[in-house]
C-alpha cells in the first residue's frame, strides 16, 4: 500500500519535523492515533548493540481517555523479544498459546491495561538503531488498512531513525567541542554579515559587546589572514565556512576569552602523567606555568627556598625545559589548559 497524499501532508511530514520537536514526534504520533483511532501509540528506540542503554520512549494517549491505564511489562518484553523487523502483528500473534499459566498472567495484564487489541512493528534503521511502533485500543478495532499503514510508514521511520542517530552525533561533537573551549577559557560564533549568531543552537552565545555589523561587512570579503579586535575584547576573523542550507552566508569567526582559568589541582593532575612529576613537582610547575615566581610559588606550597630551587632543577630535567619561560610555552601548548 502506498501511502495516500493526505498521508504523506499529516504523517511524513511531522515525522521529519519531529526530529526537531520538543516533545520528539509529538505531532506524528498524535496525528497517527487519530488516523487509526487508537486510545494509545508509542514509538520506543534502541540500540541492540548496546543493550545497557535505556531506550527512548515516546508515548501519546487520545485525548477521549479519562486516565492512562499504562502499558504491562509482560507485554513490553514480547515486543522487544519476538518481533522480526518490518512485520507487522496483530495481538494475538504474540499471545501465549502453549503455556497456560504465562496466557492467564498475560491475560489479566492485558485487561488491567485495557488492551483489547493491538498493532507492532519493529523497523531497522541503518547501523544499530531500531524502532517499535504500537498501535493500542481497549477493543478490537484495527485491521488490515491500519497493517498496511504502519507497512507504508516502514521505509520512511527508517530513513528518520539514520537522521536521528546522525543529528545526535553531531550534537554530541558539538557539546564535547563546547566543552573543550570552556575549559580553555574560550567561547565563540559564527556571524553573518550583519553580526548575527548563526546556526541551530536554540541558546547561542551572547556576544561580549555590542553588534558590530560594519566589521562582520567588510571581514565577508576580506582575505584569511584579516584580523579586528572589537573593543579589545573579540577577536574577529573571515569565517571560510560555506554550508548549502543556510539562509545568510557565514561572514565572521568571533572569539572572545570568557574569564574561565584552568582548575590548578586539575592541570597538575595531568603535569604529572604528561611528563612523570611528582605531586608536589607537578603544582609547583603548573603555578610557575600562570607566571607565579619560582620562590612565591615554593612558599604558596609550603617548600623552603632550597627545596624549590631543587624541584625546579628536577622538573625542567623532566619536561626537557631550560626554564620558567620554557616551561611556560610546554605547559600552554600541552594538554594540562584542557583538565
Amino acid at each position: 500500500m502506498a501511502l495516500a497524499p493526505v498521508d504523506e501532508t499529516n504523517l511524513l511530514l511531522p515525522l521529519f519535523d519531529g526530529l526537531f520537536e520538543k516533545p520528539l514526534w509529538e505531532t506524528f504520533l498524535r496525528r497517527l492515533a487519530q488516523r487509526t483511532g487508537a486510545d494509545r501509540v508509542r514509538m520506543t528506540i534502541s540500540n541492540p548493540a548496546s543493550p545497557g542503554q535505556q531506550p527512548l520512549q515516546r508515548r501519546v494517549v487520545a485525548d477521549r481517555l479519562a486516565e492512562d491505564p499504562g502499558e504491562p511489562e509482560a507485554f513490553d518484553s514480547r515486543v522487544y523479544n519476538v518481533l522480526r523487523p518490518n512485520r507487522v502483528y496483530a495481538l494475538e500473534e504474540i499471545r501465549e498459546f502453549d503455556r497456560p499459566a504465562e496466557r492467564a498472567t498475560q491475560d489479566a495484564a492485558l485487561a488491567a491495561a485495557r488492551i483489547g487489541d493491538a498493532r507492532l512493528i519493529r523497523i531497522s534503521g541503518r547501523g544499530d538503531i531500531e524502532a517499535w511502533i504500537v498501535l493500542l485500543h481497549e477493543r478490537p478495532t484495527f485491521g488490515a488498512v491500519d497493517s498496511a499503514l504502519l507497512t507504508a510508514l516502514a521505509p520512511a521511520v527508517s530513513t528518520v531513525l539514520a537522521l536521528f542517530a546522525a543529528i545526535g552525533g553531531l550534537r554530541l561533537r558539538a557539546d564535547a567541542y563546547r566543552e573543550t573551549l570552556d575549559l580553555l577559557g574560550i567561547d565563540q560564533a559564527v556571524l553573518d554579515r550583519d553580526g548575527q549568531p548563526l546556526g541551530i543552537d536554540p541558546n547561542p552565545p551572547a556576544l561580549p559587546v555590542p553588534a558590530f555589523a560594519e566589521d562582520c561587512t567588510a571581514l565577508s570579503a576580506a582575505p584569511a589572514g584579516e584580523r579586528r579586535i572589537v573593543q579589545g575584547k573579540v577577536l574577529l576573523r573571515p569565517s571560510g565556512l560555506h554550508r548549502e542550507g543556510l539562509t545568510h552566508p557565514a561572514a565572521a569567526i568571533a572569539t572572545w576569552r570568557t574569564g574561565r582559568l584552568p582548575e590548578p589541582r586539575d592541570a597538575a593532575r595531568v603535569l604529572m602523567q604528561e611528563h612523570g612529576l611528582s605531586a608536589r613537582e607537578a603544582a609547583l610547575a603548573e603555578a610557575l606555568s600562570r607566571g607565579v615566581p619560582l620562590i612565591e610559588a615554593g612558599r604558596a606550597l609550603q617548600l623552603t627556598d632550597e627545596t624549590t630551587r631543587n624541584y625546579s632543577k628536577r622538573i625542567y630535567a623532566k619536561t626537557g625545559t631550560s626554564g620558567q619561560a620554557d616551561l611556560v610555552r610546554l605547559v600552554l601548548t600541552g594538554l594540562a589548559p584542557l583538565a
